[in-house]
């Protein structure tokens, strides 16, 4: 049944509201064979005899709008709504109306009588196939009908649903998206599949097509009934590629995801979202298995690994995990995002796979960082440790000895990246300039950051080039050796001294 309305104060009529309303009081003065569905099944009792016997008393007096306002405030509603309705053109004028707020937005109309008020919306409005349908509600429950309302006319059913011809031709041509044959055109997609029972027809929408449209309550639009979806069988129809075994079960779309698409809290797109989230639950449930967005893998980590967009310490750490049994179900395509899904119940895990129990205890402390930066800064605790146990340590460095040693080392943890970082903080001093410079025509830097030194710290820092290239190659002995020549040669008095 539809949320019923607000209403607000009384106002004055416009001309042509005012002109349309009486042409339809008038209508169904003339006619009051309108406002009673045709049966559509022949030789069965009319479930509406009272209330034509209840028309034909007000018809008496079409043309007394008084008696007729009376007649509008006793005995049964609906017969209450049809002698407001047609007191209007009785009257011959309507100064004044009062509006209530629908979800189709305002709408006014005339109080008369003492009548449910959806129901003189419903017959004052009649010519409107969907507002005429508010006065119908009641008597649809009461009596467990199913009316259709169409452009030319009402329809009903007393023996469950039967959609007439005329219904199910408007609703299908008003759908908000084109059909091709049953479906949107789009087979090869996860879709809402809509049986029409009575209508014998079914439709398939996929998630693009369906977004922002719920066709179930599309198609049921103008129906009053106790439960106007009872004609409507609905499910999602969505396959994994990758053919698969252990994807190949059926899974029903849960009845609580039906119930939320039919009460309009989910659209077309929305029940095939949350129908692949539960299925990739259940999916989950059955074992080992890995699903990368609507491909499955089925047990082959290695194929699902390689389908991921990321890097190789990545894919160790989510090796570590699939080594576990752990099913995976994803729509992430990026390593990096898979990891911060996993990340909570197998950090540890990743973190050794990268490390040793020692960094990744270390790391899980640094809680400021995310999963992807904790990965980052494991692999470089483990770098560290591999390269500067084959590195000389220093005591008493100068300030050019402590720079060109943390040149060295920052390029043989972390790289490149990290060295030119360092060169980017380093104070504007001759000799530290050229320095940095020796270092970078080490790397092959020098061309293209060379406008940022002066020629004496370029010429400088091509003569000591060699003695930091051997630093950045060199272990041991040849380290502490490229050091003390590099200090020497630098003017800067230095010397290296080991630590005890």
């Amino acid at each position: 049944m539809p949320p019923r309305p607000r209403f607000r104060g009384i106002k004055k009529t416009p001309k042509n509201m005012e002109k349309e309303m009486l042409a339809t009081s008038q209508r169904l003065a003339d006619d009051p064979s309108l406002v009673i569905p045709v049966l559509l099944e022949e030789g069965r009792r009319s479930p509406f005899a009272h209330i034509e016997k209840g028309i034909a008393k007000v018809l008496r007096y079409r043309d007394d709008p008084e008696r007729l306002i009376k007649l509008a405030s006793k005995g049964d509603q609906f017969v209450r709504a049809y002698a407001a309705a047609i007191s209007l053109a009785a009257s011959g004028k309507l100064p004044y109306l009062t509006t209530a707020n629908l979800p189709i937005g305002p709408v006014s109309f005339a109080i008369r009588g003492t009548v449910d008020k959806e129901k003189l919306i419903g017959l004052q409005h009649f010519d409107d196939p969907d507002l005429r349908l508010l006065a119908y509600w009641d008597m649809a429950r009461e009596a467990r009908l199913h009316i259709y309302s169409t452009e030319g006319g009402l329809f009903a059913s007393v023996s469950g649903p039967k959609a007439p011809e005329a219904y199910v031709k408007e609703v299908l041509a008003n759908l908000p998206y084109r059909l091709e044959g049953s479906g949107c055109g789009h087979g090869d997609r996860p879709a809402v599949r809509i049986q029409w029972l009575s209508a014998n027809v079914e439709i398939r929408v996929c998630a693009e097509c369906g977004a922002g449209v719920n066709t179930a309550q599309h198609l049921m639009a103008r129906v009053a009934a106790p439960d106007p979806y009872d004609d409507l069988r609905v499910s999602v129809d969505h396959r994994y590629g990758g053919a698969r075994p252990e994807c190949q079960g059926e899974f029903p779309t849960p009845a609580s995801l039906v119930r939320e698409y039919l009460e309009g809290d989910l659209d077309d797109a929305g029940l095939i979202t949350a129908h692949i989230k539960a299925k990739g639950e259940w999916m989950r449930s059955r074992g080992q298995v890995y699903v990368l967005g609507q491909e499955c893998y089925g047990k082959d980590g290695e194929a699902f690994l390689g389908a991921l967009k990321g890097t190789d310490l990545e894919r160790t750490a989510l090796r570590a995990v699939l080594s576990l049994g752990i099913p995976i179900v994803t729509e992430q395509n990026q390593a990096g995002k898979v990891i911060g899904e996993l990340w909570e119940a197998h950090a540890r895990t990743m973190l050794t796979a990268v490390s040793d129990e020692g960094i990744a205890q270390r790391v899980l402390g640094m809680r400021e960082l995310t999963p992807g930066q904790m990965l980052s800064e494991a692999d470089r605790l483990v770098r560290e440790r591999e390269v500067l146990g084959n590195l000389p340590a220093y005591s008493g460095l100068g300030p050019v000895g402590q720079l060109a040693d943390s040149l060295a080392k920052a390029y043989r943890i972390e790289g490149t990246a990290a060295m030119l970082r360092l060169v980017e903080r380093t104070e504007k001093e001759h000799t530290h300039r050229a320095v940095c410079y020796a270092f970078l025509t080490a790397v092959g830097e020098a061309q293209s950051r060379g406008w940022q030194f002066n020629k004496e710290e370029r010429e400088s820092g091509e003569h000591l080039a060699r003695h930091a290239s051997r630093m950045l190659s060199s272990t041991g002995e040849g380290y502490h050796e490229a050091l003390s020549a590099l200090l020497a040669e630098s003017g800067s008095g230095e010397v290296a001294l080991r630590a005890p």
